[in-house]
């Protein structure tokens, strides 16, 4: 698999201990790596303001024009940037949950303290990003219909804002962008991703052409830890056969020596990634001698790979297919 997507994935490509890196693109409010894995500004040389050129400022991925960055009124409106916020995110608003009356920084606090933390099972519920109606200004504490600045104060909630994911974050590093087709934020610059309408999902610009498409791939849960994929803040990985796994999850298994796909058993590698795990497991074959009365015992096999039959020699360690060599193979 080709290694595009944010999150630091570009490199070399992977060794037989290292899983591939393919990427989907990270989710913001819906969640953030995926992500895992570009620059949604261009560079704009002189006059560049806090990541965009002075006297402009981005809004649901579009440049809006604005007063001078020197100005008064743009000093009032970037007072407390970047120092208001959570662990989560820099933002200068604080939504109210619709669904329990409660303020929070941020949807992702909210889960944590409504869903996972809640002790009655009853309780337990997530917050829909796109029901929230107000916020709270961090800075003058006014609570008020969501919109882009403060009605009060004036100041901006977010050098990034998009309200229909209710969505703010002064953290331009992230390069956030709205997909109108996943209907969601997400990070690493609308520029590097192209959204499949088969996979119905945005990924890396580099597996446009290299990618299998499976329909709604991202609208799944991970095989390994069984989170939701589309809306996960964790890196995700595009597996060679199309598959969608988490990026961490994928290395994981990787360091347990697992290989294939959870889903669809094909191996998680291209093939000249692959040959040093099959010869490995030659060497340990050959190590590892039969009792005399299974010698000669045949056995037919499928590859998953390939998906070519073969009748070869039982091992207990396992079955060479006769066809690519590959080891990851079932009894028929």
């Amino acid at each position: 698999m080709e290694n595009p997507g944010p999150g630091g994935l570009g490199g070399p490509g992977p060794g037989p201990s290292q899983p591939p890196n393919g990427g989907a693109a990270g989710n913001l409010e819906a969640g953030g790596g995926a992500a895992a894995a570009g620059t949604a500004h261009q560079s704009r040389g002189a006059g560049q303001f806090d990541g965009v050129q002075q006297g402009e400022e981005w809004e649901d991925g579009k440049v809006e024009r604005k007063q001078s960055a020197a100005s008064p009124s743009n000093r009032v409106a970037m007072k407390g940037c970047m120092k208001v916020g959570c662990k989560h995110y820099r933002r200068r608003a604080l939504i109210v949950a619709p669904c329990c009356g409660k303020v929070f920084p941020c949807r992702h606090c909210h889960n944590y303290e409504m869903k996972d933390m809640a002790e009655d099972p009853k309780d337990r519920h997530e917050l829909d990003r796109k029901a929230v109606r107000d916020v709270v200004c961090a800075i003058c504490g006014l609570m008020q219909p969501k919109a882009k600045e403060c009605a009060n104060c004036c100041v901006t909630f977010g050098r990034y804002s998009c309200l229909e994911c209710s969505f703010y974050d002064d953290d331009l590093s992230k390069e956030c962008f709205h997909c109108k087709d996943c209907g969601i934020c997400r990070v690493g610059g609308r520029k590097n991703f192209f959204h499949c309408n088969t996979c119905n999902c945005c990924y890396a610009v580099s597996l446009r052409d290299s990618h299998v498409c499976i329909e709604n791939s991202m609208h799944a849960n991970c095989p390994v830890c069984c989170e939701f994929l589309f809306d996960s803040i964790k890196p995700i990985n595009i597996m060679l056969c199309g598959h969608t796994i988490h990026q961490e999850c994928l290395r994981k298994m990787a360091e347990h020596r697992t290989y294939t796909c959870p889903v669809c058993s094909k191996s998680i590698m291209k093939p000249e990634d692959m040959n040093a795990v099959w010869e490995e497991m030659d060497r340990e074959l050959q190590a590892t001698a039969m009792p005399a009365e299974y010698e000669n015992v045949m056995v037919n096999i499928l590859c998953n790979d390939c998906l070519a039959h073969s009748n070869v020699k039982f091992h207990v360690l396992g079955h060479k297919c006769d066809m690519c060599g590959s080891y990851n193979t079932r009894r028929t």
